[in-house]
C-alpha cells in the first residue's frame, strides 16, 4: 500500500471541503422559498449564502497543485472546466457590489424607480422605468441583481451534481477502491 503524501492529504481535504460547501449551498437554496413567506431579509441572506457557497466550490475545484504537469481538484474529480459552477460573472457582480452600484448610478435615468429587496413575479411590480437592484421571483427561481437575471435553480442542480461526484470519490477512497497517489 502506498503511503499517503502531503499532496494526497491536500486532495482529500479539498474534496471533503467541496462536499461540505456544496452541502451548505443546498441548505441555503432549500431555505430560500420557505423564507419568502416570512419577509425579505432571510430570503436575500439565503440567496447570498447560496451563491457564496457555490463560489467556494468553484474555487476549490480550480485549486491547483504545484507539480508539472499541474492538476486541479476538478480534474481529479472529472468536473469540466466548463461547468456552470465556474460561471462567476454574476457572482463577481455581487462580490464587487460597490463597482456595480457605481456603474448603475452612472447609467440610471432621471426619475427612475428603484426596486430593492422585492419578492414576487417581476411583471407584478415592474414599471417601464424601474431598475431592479435586488429582486427574487420564486415562480421561476430567478434572482435579479442590478437588472441582470440569474436562474438559481441551474446553479443548484450543478452544485448538487458536484456534491454527488465528491461524495462518491470520498466513499471510494474510504473503502480503498481508490488509493494514493490520487493524482
Amino acid at each position: 500500500m502506498e503511503k499517503e503524501t502531503i499532496k494526497d492529504f491536500w486532495i482529500i481535504m479539498s474534496i471533503r471541503e467541496i462536499s461540505t460547501q456544496a452541502h451548505f449551498a443546498e441548505i441555503a437554496y432549500r431555505n430560500i422559498d420557505p423564507k419568502a413567506t416570512k419577509g425579505t431579509d432571510a430570503v436575500f441572506s439565503s440567496i447570498h449564502s447560496f451563491l457564496s457557497h457555490c463560489a467556494n466550490v468553484s474555487k476549490m475545484l480550480k485549486a491547483i497543485d504545484d507539480e508539472n504537469p499541474s492538476k486541479t481538484i476538478g480534474g481529479i474529480l472529472g468536473v469540466s472546466k466548463n461547468s456552470n459552477i465556474h460561471k462567476r460573472k454574476f457572482r463577481n457582480c455581487l462580490e464587487h457590489y460597490d463597482k456595480e452600484l457605481k456603474k448603475w448610478i452612472k447609467n440610471k435615468k432621471d426619475n427612475s424607480s428603484i426596486g430593492t429587496y422585492n419578492i414576487g413575479p417581476k411583471s407584478a411590480i415592474q414599471s417601464n422605468d424601474m431598475i431592479l437592484v435586488n429582486h427574487y421571483d420564486p415562480t421561476d427561481n430567478t434572482f435579479t441583481f442590478v437588472n441582470k437575471d440569474f436562474n438559481l435553480n441551474i446553479m443548484y442542480k450543478e452544485v448538487s451534481k458536484i456534491k454527488t461526484i465528491a461524495d462518491k470519490w470520498i466513499t471510494r477512497m474510504q473503502f480503498e477502491i481508490i488509493k494514493p497517489p490520487f493524482a
